[in-house]
């Protein structure tokens, strides 16, 4: 899979996923902090300016799925479209940063808002895969500890460790699954995470109206052995997840790791943080 990282934000995220032998890893910037496979733009002034000059990236090698990470508060974030226009003969699926908007200025919320708004509108329409929406306030809540000095390397690697095991999961044959087809809209995503031992479910994103709860269980050889409950405790679980118009699944994998994990990723068609007259 390649991943592909737009401006700082999705750049010091893309490097992450040098962690795992599964991706190639393209970063575009102004300017190379240590990125592997770094394409660089030339500096504009302003949002506008970053799609009118853009030029064609040399993203020949980036071919197959694809996931493209960016925030949509700076400038650079201009240049996306034009970006996804040259990787469109790939299935692409976006991982899209939201800044806390209290700390954003007027001109900021701007450019979030367009560039957030279109690329849900690509997902509803099926020009994107999906669109997974992680907030970094939320995230920070799922980090028990976190470091003020490592913050950002903590966040972001949290964001691919989870984005990773969900893919592992999608391309391995589960134990036993409840899962079903999605509804072919529900395009606009997040992820999350899940404490074994008490339940408690911290989402990377505030979705509204999901119409779907997917659960992965990731549980070692020796808790499939030994405990006789865990079917039950799952099904109880995840049908406390599930709501008038929202279907909840979930499908168990068997893992040889010390600890048992549950990931988590919500679905909606709905378009999120639109202005509703």
């Amino acid at each position: 899979m390649n991943i592909v990282g737009l401006g700082n934000a999705g750049c010091q995220i893309a490097k992450t996923f040098q962690n795992y032998e599964q991706y190639q890893v393209f970063c575009i910037d102004v300017e190379d902090k240590g990125y592997p496979t770094f394409l660089q733009v030339e500096h504009q002034n302003s949002h506008e300016d970053y799609e009118k000059n853009y030029k064609k990236l040399k993203l020949s090698k980036c071919k197959g799925e694809t996931t493209f990470i960016l925030c949509g508060t700076g400038n650079i974030s201009g240049c996306a479209l034009r970006v996804l226009q040259q990787i469109k003969d790939s299935p692409v699926t976006v991982i899209y940063i939201k800044s806390d908007l209290a700390n954003l200025s007027h001109e900021q919320k701007l450019k979030d808002r367009a560039t957030f708004g279109i690329l849900q509108h690509y997902a509803r329409s099926a020009l994107l895969k999906d669109v997974y929406i992680v907030s970094n306030q939320l995230v920070e809540r799922a980090i028990d500890g976190i470091s003020i000095k490592s913050y950002w390397s903590d966040i972001n690697n949290i964001i691919s460790s989870t984005y990773h095991m969900l893919n592992v999961f999608d391309n391995t044959e589960p134990l036993l699954t409840t899962a079903s087809p999605r509804p072919i809209t529900a395009r606009i995503a997040t992820l999350g995470v899940v404490n074994y031992e008490t339940n408690k479910e911290n989402m990377f994103y505030d979705l509204q109206y999901p119409r779907l709860k997917k659960y992965f269980y990731g549980i070692n050889e020796n808790s499939i052995e030994e405990d006789k409950e865990i079917l039950h405790k799952i099904r109880a679980f995840v049908n406390q997840k599930a709501e008038k118009n929202i279907a909840a699944n979930f499908s168990i994998f068997s893992t040889s790791y010390e600890h048992n994990y549950i990931y988590s990723t919500h679905y909606a068609s709905f378009i999120q943080e639109q202005k509703i007259e």
